[in-house]
């Protein structure tokens, strides 16, 4: 019996199709049977349609008995060759989707110096092999077939330090893969390897930040590397993880890296990726850089940020210590997520596993691409969406992360974000969740996409709110265009529902989400150009003096608006990306911060804090709840140029019963007259924060782009 020309897929427990190339025998060759090689049992076969598609004829088949995956099986046809009955769209039917969910939490390795069990979920393999490196030494042993497609085995022998990788056979092709649910590993993700985690540096749940409520929290995104590698950070462990944890501090006296952090008054730190991600040599991670947005390893610390990316030890205990210190300085700690897609399909360790099944396709069977990566991730699907969220326990559990930020969320169904914000509440109620809810092109129904139009669908999830930026930036994607703080005050009406948090002003009016507590608030952020070579671009024509307003009249309104504010690392001292708009893979020259430059702008960065005090001072900026919104803020416009934003009745919820802010859009002074009495200035031009800097007369002088914010106690 020889190889036939031909194929043969499983689509379904009860159908197979067979494509027969026209040049053997004509394409003619039914009828068909199956065989199963292992018992060596013959099923018939019926053929429901044959479909001519020119160079072939395309059979679709029945299965009048039953068979199971993970089984060798051939179909002989009438010549008596055979071929392998392959993985086609079975993977992906809900059938099989119910059949193989496994729901216990022991998938990876479970450590004891005694022995040893490693388990991982496959159930289309024919083979599993488990492979461990120690020394020059390879010794491979079978694992053997658990029950719902996990496979498991045992050694009987102190393993901690091992290197191991899984040889899996699906197919008859035969891969070697890391653990898919491994979380150490060797440099550049060679190998996994066991540890004793009992062994690595405690959580200081001590520490740990409490949300009353989201609206309490105001974001700050850093990029581990960008904020410690130049050499003005004058940290011991530039670009690393202990670098963040350094308190340091200029002969002047001005604070760098944490110190800085601390002394800007943010309450939780975002950073970009810190798991183990692909784009930078781990051992020499000077010759590229990459933010990180590349998945390698789930549930592994990125070694480019480690002292040495050699050691597993190292890489989880320095993140851990980091993660430590920011708790101990009363921040929050949220980790940005890729669950949308994965850096390469090709090697990453899920087609090996169940070819097809983890991967979202079309209607005509193509893979989805609205990642641009070349794959989405189907968490649609039952073990897809527990790899998600087991992930995310492990990193709440194991690391006391406060947050998540996913990226590209919109790839990912409204299902399994539901089911990450009731985990994630069962574990730590005022962990944030939140992402870029973006309309994606992917192969998912439309009301089950994570956007921001099914916002209703998901309650405690944030989403950035691109309306806000836009109003008032201008359009990301067209540079000309000019927002509020820019110089366009036709953008005033929609103004007022963003800064009034995107939940309507009006009672029963509802703008873009039912609550201020899911609008994230921004104007910056990692993608695209800086707000400041933005404005290169859309106000070429005005002076770095008028630039710096603006930039610093936005940063306000972003604090000042009800919702989340979220503050990109450097958008208070005017962070420049040299007109660099997509900087992912940019050097250091381009990304890293200079604390020379930051110390340079001292005046503005201290406006900034001064707003941050403020709005940290009183609950009324910081309202959950729409109803409480409409309730208590009215928003005016003066002169074709001044958005007032006023908050009356608000004495419960902090300092001041009554507080006006004046946004003055236009590069003009204006001054407004002030009819009642009692009023004073926290924060003008110059100069905000908590304290009183002057009473208020009659009139209030607003300075040209300028922020300006009276409030009476009574």
């Amino acid at each position: 019996m020889t190889k036939a020309n031909y194929t043969a897929y499983l689509d379904e427990y009860n159908k197979i199709t067979i494509l027969v190339c026209k040049s053997y025998h004509y394409g003619e060759t039914a009828p068909f049977t199956l065989v199963d090689a292992k018992r060596q049992e013959t099923i018939e076969l019926k053929i429901e349609e044959k479909v001519d598609l020119g160079e072939q004829l395309k059979y679709s088949l029945s299965i009048l008995g039953f068979i199971d995956v993970g089984h060798e099986y051939y179909v002989i046809d009438n010549q008596k060759n055979q071929a392998l009955l392959v993985l086609g769209y079975i993977s992906r039917t809900e059938p099989f989707d119910k059949k193989y969910y496994y729901g216990g939490d022991d998938l990876g390795v479970a450590y004891t110096r005694e022995k040893t069990t490693f388990k991982i979920w496959t159930p289309t393999a024919t083979h599993v092999g488990l492979m461990l490196l120690e020394n020059d030494a390879t010794t491979i042993h079978s694992l053997e077939r658990q029950g719902l497609g996990v496979w498991s085995i045992t050694i009987n022998q102190d393993l901690e330090g091992m290197r191991y990788r899984y040889v899996i056979t699906n197919d008859m092709i035969r891969r070697e893969i890391t653990d898919p649910y491994g979380r150490a590993s060797t440099e550049n993700g060679q190998y996994s390897v066991v540890v004793d985690f009992s062994k690595t540096i405690p959580l200081k749940t001590e520490h740990t930040p409490f949300l009353a409520q989201a609206t309490d929290a105001i974001i700050y995104e850093v990029s581990v590397r960008d904020f410690t590698i130049h050499p003005s950070s004058l940290v011991k462990y530039p670009g690393k993880f202990l670098g963040l944890t350094e308190l340091v501090y200029c002969e002047s006296g001005f604070p760098r890296g944490l110190a800085y952090l601390k002394e800007l008054g943010v309450t939780h730190i975002q950073l970009l990726p810190i798991f183990d991600f692909e784009g930078v040599d781990e051992v020499e991670p000077e010759a590229g850089y990459n933010w990180g947005y590349n998945p390698a390893q789930y549930n592994v610390p990125e070694g480019s940020y480690a002292s040495d990316a050699t050691n597993p030890y190292v890489r989880i205990n320095e993140l851990k210590t980091l993660i430590n210190v920011l708790h101990e300085h009363g921040f929050g700690v949220i980790m940005d997520v890729v669950f949308n897609h994965v850096y390469d399909r090709q090697t990453f360790p899920f087609d090996a596993m169940v070819p097809t099944y983890f991967y979202r396709y079309d209607y005509q069977g193509m893979p989805s691409n609205g990642s641009g990566c070349g794959n989405d991730l189907a968490t649609e699907r039952r073990m897809v969406r527990k790899f998600v969220l087991d992930s995310m326990r492990f990193w709440l559990e194991e690391y006391g992360i406060d947050g998540f930020r996913f990226d590209l969320m919109g790839l990912i169904d409204v299902d399994t974000m539901n089911a990450a914000r009731q985990m994630c509440c069962d574990i730590r109620p005022d962990t944030l969740l939140y992402g870029e809810g973006w309309d994606m092109n992917t192969a998912l129904v439309r009301d089950q996409k994570a956007a921001k139009f099914n916002a209703n669908k998901m309650p405690g999830i944030g989403h950035f709110n691109d309306t806000f930026r836009d109003t008032i930036k201008g359009h990301t994607f067209n540079h000309m265009d000019r927002g509020l703080a820019l110089g366009s005050f036709s953008y005033a009406n929609i103004g007022k529902q963003v800064l009034g948090g995107s939940s309507g002003l009006a009672v029963g009016e509802t703008f873009k989400f039912f609550h201020p507590s899911q609008s994230i608030n921004y104007v910056e952020c990692h993608d695209n150009h800086t707000f400041w070579d933005r404005m290169k671009i859309s106000n070429g024509d005005e002076g770095e003096i008028v630039c710096r307003k603006r930039q610093l009249l936005a940063t306000a309104m972003v604090i000042f608006s009800q919702g989340v504010p979220f503050l990109h690392c450097g958008q208070e001292f005017f962070r420049t990306k040299k007109g660099e708009e997509n900087s992912y893979k940019s050097p250091d020259s381009i990304n890293a911060i200079d604390w020379g430059d930051v110390m340079t702008q001292k005046q503005g960065v201290d406006l900034v804090k001064g707003y941050i005090e403020i709005r940290k001072s009183h609950g009324a900026f910081r309202f959950s709840h729409s109803n409480l919104v409409k309730k208590h803020l009215r928003i005016f416009q003066h002169h074709n140029s001044v958005i007032e934003y006023t908050l009356k009745n608000v004495k419960n919820y902090g300092p001041y019963n009554e507080i006006r802010i004046f946004f003055n859009t236009q590069n003009q002074a204006y001054s407004l007259p002030i009819i009642e009495e009692g009023f004073y200035v926290i924060a003008d031009a110059f100069c905000s924060g908590g304290k009183c800097i002057k009473a208020v007369g009659r009139e209030l002088f607003l300075a040209p782009l300028s922020t300006t914010i009276i409030v009476k106690e009574d």
